[in-house]
């Protein structure tokens, strides 16, 4: 149950944030660990996207939520080949924002069977515990590979996690990635800056920032 203090204190969050942004950029609601009722609730003040780590997470969200048109699911964590499977299943699935294989972007490809949007996962830290790609050729090479019913939309990365300047890292981080993009198709969109460093990512021109902890404060 919902109760009237928590439903202001996430009206008041989600529209401050809403105000901070601007129209700069497009609005992720992170909502792993949070109940369906806050997202429900969210999705009533006019929220429409949310990101989720886990596919059994999103799986187990997705159904009672099914009855509300137009929320969009993006996956945005680690995405393992034995689920790729469950994808086609779920109720709602926008777009998968951490495909960072050709083998990975190849195995959706065969799996999903309506259209569906792709960031490809550019691990810019070069970060060991991250996924992604690391060099422009094999890049390019997964951007000319990804056939229908995947849509290319974009690239994604996060900042470098274990740094003493987290703000420089993070204008490093997302300004290879802007360049990439540049050097690749001006038009993909850019996927990066989450509740640490989004004020970076807005700077650096993001489409998308993934936001979780400022708005189920």
């Amino acid at each position: 149950m919902l109760t009237p203090e928590r439903a202001r204190a996430l009206e008041l969050n989600w529209k401050a944030l809403v105000a901070e942004l601007d129209k700069r950029a497009r609005l992720m609601v992170v909502s792993k660990g949070r109940p369906v009722e806050e997202i429900r609730y969210l999705y009533q003040l006019g929220q429409r996207d949310f990101g989720e780590n886990r596919v059994q997470e999103l799986e187990e969200k997705a159904l009672p939520l099914s009855d509300l048109p137009g929320l969009r699911w993006h996956l945005i964590g680690p995405l393992q080949s034995n689920k790729v499977g469950k994808l086609k299943k779920i109720v709602g699935l926008s777009a998968i924002h951490s495909v960072g294989t050709l083998p990975l972007l190849e195995k959706i490809a065969g799996a999903v069977e309506r259209p569906l949007d792709v960031y490809l996962q550019v691990n810019t830290s070069r970060e060991d515990a991250k996924s992604g790609f690391e060099d422009f050729d094999a890049l390019r090479a997964a951007v000319e590979s990804v056939r229908a019913p995947l849509r290319l939309r974009g690239l994604m990365t996060m900042g470098t996690l274990r740094t003493e300047d987290p703000v420089g890292e993070a204008h490093r981080c997302f300004r290879e990635l802007r360049a990439l993009r540049d050097r690749l198709d001006p038009a993909l969109e850019l996927s990066m800056g989450m509740s640490g460093d989004y004020p970076v990512a807005l700077e650096e021109g993001t489409s998308w920032v993934r936001v979780g902890s400022k708005v189920f404060a």
